[in-house]
């Protein structure tokens, strides 16, 4: 049975907005950028700023470089500070995991640097929720606990109501980080010494907060009546305060736990009305994913005529907005509601449709299979794209001699005879040079798509071949925060396999994610560095997938493996016309130092990744007619020894 545990195991970010008085705020503050010296203006973008946190986060970052620009050019350090801040808060609502961390820990030096508890308390707790959300658990208790130390000193010397609600974030904060570890009773722990404050400068809201939040993790630990207690609390202060978005997840959640405990009864009741709050505050996420719960309680309760519906309505939504996780649980209810009802046959094939969505991360021969079956897709597709084209030749070829047989007929002057035999046969010729224009342009793009099917399993083999030496030599905690990452590596490969373009800021997360686990395989023997040129906008720049990786891979495997001494691996993306030029560098052993180690350790091995990249910079130029280029260049110190290799890759982008 799928049950999903819906939690509000919220962070608290550094400032809060009050929506209902934002825009005569923001008002407020574009106008008053018009009254006040330059110097002063960035104060006014960093309050612009925080206001779009979760209305606008790209404006977020918009107004955040404003003000962090106009802070750099009269060294004012404060408002450098909070732009930074600001801005890493925008990234991390936009879902970026790395370049949070980045503008964060250049607050986090200036607040070092100006001495300053509250700074280096908040800048901490945003360390905390950076690292959390990019998997490194480890990383974020360690900031969460010093942001908590920080507030605590804080509350000390000033016992205030505001410094104890901040006090008690930062032990929520702790708290989830535990849950989401597994570590039960030290996430239980934090979270009661968080109620214990709340409870003490009655803070109603963030007392529901915590009631819930203990409340999931008894029911992650089997403890369902207590679960059901705290739920419980938490519902009735949240009634009181009147958040419907709130109540329903409670709502929802005292209803799985009387699923858990086998109450259908109960488990519908609660669900339902889950689902009419969720509808009234037009959440059709949440109210698909409650639609989707229904529909499969009464699936267990054998009754397969009173799910239908929900489940129909679900794949609705699911559709609507795009949600495909929740599309495919409602394609696995669909399957099991004809199996229920022994229509076999459209059970079969809706199950198909499930399996097309289901996303498998772990499973490389499911991976392999799907990789082989779209080949086989393209391969069928194009063969009878080709008998389409015949047919359609032929008939015109019928056609020109229609009209031939005809002309031989109606013909009065022979002039007249030449001059339309001409433009038929012309007219031939060039449907003849189309047809072969197109044929070879279809051809390219099979190859392409070939090229990208061969690079899949070859990365996934090689990053199986890396978590497999690190976890055999590895502590549980560290093989755990590996497959974390590893798992979101895996589900951005297998999402970007699919497509013929990919954003560049979605090949940037998959190289982070890489780079981040050979340097974890490593023990950090090397560092890397990222430079994009200001001219190109990641978010809508489109890139081929997986053109990148294999030069980083060569580069930390043979050139930075092999160096004695930390590397370095730096990574760069220019505009240059209408290409991308990617130079990839390291500072390793160079390539003939590495290509004497690698014909000792194995003479028989070839690099598939670099062959199989060199094809596709070869297609690139027949299939976009483009000067797409590859170029390796051997660096040398002054003294005429190997100091690193350098990678020119010039390939094709399309913009939004």
């Amino acid at each position: 049975m799928n049950k999903p545990i819906i939690s509000i195991l919220i962070f608290n970010f550094l400032f809060m907005v009050k929506v209902h008085s934002q825009k005569a705020e923001t008002d407020s503050l574009i106008n008053m950028l018009d009254q006040i010296q330059t110097e002063e203006k960035a104060a006014v973008y960093n309050e612009l700023s925080k206001l779009y946190y979760y209305e606008n986060p790209q404006l977020t970052i918009d107004y955040g470089n404003q003000a962090l620009a106009i802070a750099r050019e009269f060294e004012d350090e404060e408002e450098q500070y909070y732009a930074m801040v600001n801005i890493g808060v925008g990234y991390s609502l936009l879902g970026n995991n790395q370049r949070p961390i980045e503008y964060h820990l250049q607050a986090l030096a200036i607040a070092e640097e100006l001495d300053d508890q509250q700074k280096l308390a908040n800048v901490y707790n945003e360390l905390g929720i950076d690292y959390k959300y990019g998997g490194d658990f480890e990383k974020a208790i360690e900031f969460l606990l010093k942001s908590l130390s920080a507030k605590e000193a804080l509350t000390l010397i000033n016992d205030t109501d505001k410094n104890k609600r901040s006090m008690a974030n930062a032990m929520n904060n702790i708290g989830v980080v535990y849950d989401d570890m597994g570590y039960f009773d030290k996430a239980i722990e934090y979270y009661l010494k968080a109620l214990k404050i709340r409870q003490e400068i009655e803070d109603k809201k963030g007392l529901a907060s915590v009631l819930h939040n203990i409340g999931v993790v008894y029911e992650e630990m089997g403890n369902f009546q207590k679960s059901l207690d705290y739920y419980q609390q938490s519902l009735a202060i949240k009634e009181i305060l009147g958040s419907k978005r709130s109540v329903a997840t409670t709502i929802l959640n005292i209803g799985i736990i009387y699923l858990d405990l086998g109450n259908y009864v109960k488990a519908l009741e609660y669900h339902k009305s889950a689902l009419n709050t969720y509808r009234d505050v037009h959440d059709q996420r949440a109210e698909s994913n409650v639609l989707n719960s229904i529909a499969d309680i009464y699936l267990e309760m054998k009754q397969p005529d009173k799910a239908y519906p929900y489940i129909t309505r679900a794949l609705e939504l699911a559709t609507e907005i795009n949600a495909k996780s929740i599309l495919s649980d409602s394609y696995k209810f669909l399957s099991a509601y004809y199996a229920a009802i022994n229509n076999y046959k459209n059970a079969y094939e809706v199950q198909q449709d499930w399996m097309t969505v289901k996303d498998s991360l772990f499973t490389l021969e499911m991976t392999e299979n799907i990789a082989e079956m779209q080949t086989i897709y393209e391969t069928e597709k194009k063969e009878q794209e080709i008998q389409l084209l015949t047919k359609d030749n032929e008939i015109q070829t019928l056609k020109i001699r229609k009209q031939s047989v005809q002309l031989y007929f109606l013909i009065i002057f022979v002039v007249l005879i030449l001059l339309l035999s001409f433009l038929i046969f012309n007219r031939y010729k060039l449907k003849q040079k189309q047809y072969h224009s197109n044929l070879e342009k279809k051809n390219l793009e099979t190859e392409q798509r070939m090229l990208r099917s061969q690079m899949n399993p070859h990365f996934i083999f090689n990053s199986m071949n890396s978590i497999q030496s690190y976890i055999s030599g590895n502590d549980n905690f560290t093989a755990m925060t590996y497959l974390s990452k590893f798992a979101q590596l895996m589900r951005g490969i297998l999402e970007n396999s699919r497509q013929v373009m990919i954003s560049l800021e979605e090949e940037i997360n998959t190289l982070n994610l890489y780079i981040e686990l050979e340097q974890l395989r490593f023990n950090n023997k090397f560092d890397f560095r990222l430079e994009i040129d200001p001219e190109l906008y990641p978010e809508t720049t489109y890139i081929p997938p997986m053109l990148v990786q294999p030069f980083a891979e060569n580069a930390i495997k043979h050139g930075l493996k092999n160096k004695n001494g930390n590397g370095l691996l730096k990574i760069g993306f220019t505009k240059k016309d209408r290409l991308i030029e990617c130079i990839i560098e390291d500072n390793g052993v160079g390539r003939e130092q590495a290509m004497a180690i690698s014909e000792n350790r194995n003479k028989d091995h070839q690099s598939l990744g670099m062959q199989v990249t060199h094809e596709r910079i070869d297609a690139f130029k027949r299939e976009k007619n483009t000067n797409s280029d590859l170029n390796i260049i051997d660096l040398k110190s002054k003294d005429g020894k190997a100091s690193g290799t350098k990678v020119n890759v010039l390939f094709p982008y399309e913009e939004e």
